[in-house]
């Protein structure tokens, strides 16, 4: 690793050069899971903002891409393939053709010396690499920012990223994006228009809490994922509060058997979401979303949606959120153990309550 920083090209300290040029390019890297790449989008927005060109090259998995769809400013996502030795060398070489300015390391909560970045660093050959907390041996990068303290969220802890690009990060727009098609939206209004139709006769009116409720069982752990039977005791008193309130319900493909049972047991409609894109464009289209400590729940932050999280200690710090949706309405369960089996649902029937009480129109 040492031999490798020495190799690394450019001053061993340095100050960004003046953006003034379209030849000015600038490739951030954060390409782990998906709820990451949703925090990253406002950061990539606020560089991008500060360059001619007005966009920002991304390295990105298959799975993390499709956050960036349709971003605006967003230029070429580089792909990895994080489990390839083939790709991390097609990459390596694709970097040696690019001839970037600037490579941003946008990974703040990984040491660069544990990872794969210094490898993709000096394969770029950027004069400029930009880091937090990197300016103890061996050396990363010649621009670093403080590190980040990880009790801050992390959106927080990625201000200072924008610093040497000239940005006064607090003069600037830090809410994570999404960028919907116009298909997109009308394919997921369509599906809502059916979760309407199923409450609509029994209701009788559309009084009371009409606003949509999108509920996500699935998560990315097994420790965050909270029963189903839970989840219907909780909605049914939901139901009861608002029957005429539409409600789909959706989960990875794996668990369809799950998301069907759930949905007719509380009146909702179950809906497959064979594509990260469907569900992010649900989300967007809803009023509230019910969801797992996992990307859902930062989908809801970057559409800006009331949300209800259920998450676990190590994921979710009781006093300190980083990884919680950020600046978010709604509420963040904690539950102060390993997993979130045990968190009884009158907890949570009282917290969504609340939440449609709030939010719910």
């Amino acid at each position: 690793m040492r031999l490798l920083c020495r190799m690394l090209p450019g001053p061993r300290e340095a100050v960004l050069p003046s953006a003034t040029t379209p030849d000015y390019r600038v490739l951030f890297i954060r390409y782990e899971r998906i709820g990451d790449m949703i925090m990253a989008t406002s950061l990539i927005r606020n560089i991008a903002k500060a360059l001619p060109g007005g966009k920002v090259d991304v390295i990105a998995t298959p799975s993390t891409a499709p956050v960036l769809e349709g971003n605006p400013y967003v230029g070429r996502v580089l792909m990895l393939e994080r489990k390839s030795f083939l790709s991390y060398s097609n990459l390596m070489r694709r970097l040696r053709r690019e001839r970037y300015t600037v490579m941003v390391d946008g990974r703040i909560n990984n040491p660069p010396i544990f990872t794969s970045t210094p490898l993709l660093m000096y394969a770029g050959g950027a004069r400029f690499r930009v880091g937090a907390g990197g300016d103890s041996e061996p050396r990363i990068y010649n621009v670093c920012v403080p590190e980040w303290n990880r009790t801050s969220h992390y959106i927080e802890g990625s201000k200072l990223l924008v610093v040497p690009f000239g940005v006064d990060p607090q003069s600037v727009d830090w809410q994570p994006e999404i960028f919907l098609t116009e298909e997109e939206r009308t394919q997921a209004e369509a599906r809502w228009k059916e979760a309407r139709e199923l409450v609509t006769p029994s209701a009788g009116a559309t009084t009371g809490v009409t606003k949509r409720l999108l509920v996500n069982l699935s998560a990315s752990e097994v420790k965050r994922r909270w029963p189903d039977g839970k989840f219907i005791a909780t909605l049914q008193t939901a139901r009861a509060r608002a029957p005429s309130m539409p409600i789909i319900v959706i989960g990875l493909p794996a668990e369809w058997e799950s998301v069907d049972k759930v949905a007719a047991e509380v009146n909702g409609l179950a809906v497959r979401t064979p594509k990260v894109r469907d569900a992010f464009a649900l989300v967007g289209t809803s009023d509230m979303v019910f969801t797992p400590d996992t990307s859902i729940s930062h989908a809801a932050s970057a559409f800006r949606k009331a949300t209800l999280v259920l998450g676990c200690a190590p994921s979710i710090r009781r006093e300190h959120k980083p990884y919680a949706p950020f600046n978010t309405p709604g509420e963040v369960i904690a539950w102060p153990e390993d997993d979130v089996y045990q968190l009884p649902h009158e907890r949570v029937s009282q917290a969504l309550n609340k939440l449609l009480a709030d939010f719910g129109g």
